[in-house]
């Protein structure tokens, strides 16, 4: 630990070094921590998918939808008519949109008692199994040896 200067830059400068010495240390374990936090949302998207499926199961209307105009791999917005006769485009889309096409008429489930819940009719987040493991393994395929190659360079320089 150094002595105070006085001088607010001098002091302020010896601190950001001390950090970022410490933080170049850790790189290794950062890389590490980045692969987990990775890890951890994709399996948190995949549980939340899981739990609009439930809720969608657990009231669940199945009805005719159009898949509307600005609709893309991602998201696919469609317009269906609920079982109180309210016309239903739900701002966020529809859950498992991949293979739509606008003007496409398809089969929906929604939730009965909050309509903007809505997927394809017949797929669930059980899809999603297989492609969030895949970015779970693309993602471990790239930091994995990044940081073992980190680690060993650490080593190396002593």
């Amino acid at each position: 630990m150094t002595t105070p200067t006085g001088d607010v830059l001098t002091e302020s400068r010896a601190a950001a070094g001390r950090v970022f010495a410490t933080l170049r240390r850790r790189v290794p374990e950062i890389v590490i921590g980045i692969g987990v936090v990775w890890t951890l949302l994709c399996l948190i998207a995949l549980g939340a998918a899981a739990l609009d499926d439930n809720s969608i199961s657990s009231h669940r209307v199945t009805t005719s939808a159009t898949v509307l105009e600005g609709s893309d791999y991602w998201r696919s917005v469609v317009r269906f008519v609920d079982s109180e006769g309210r016309m239903q485009t739900p701002g966020n889309g529809v859950f498992y949109p991949s293979g739509l096409t606008p003007g496409q008429n398809i089969y929906v489930d929604y939730d009965e008692t909050n309509p903007s819940k809505v997927r394809v009719s017949g797929r669930s987040a059980l899809g999603g199994i297989l492609p969030t493991a895949g970015a779970i393994v693309a993602g471990w395929v790239v930091l994995a040896p990044l940081a073992v190659y980190l680690r060993r360079r650490r080593a190396r320089r002593g």
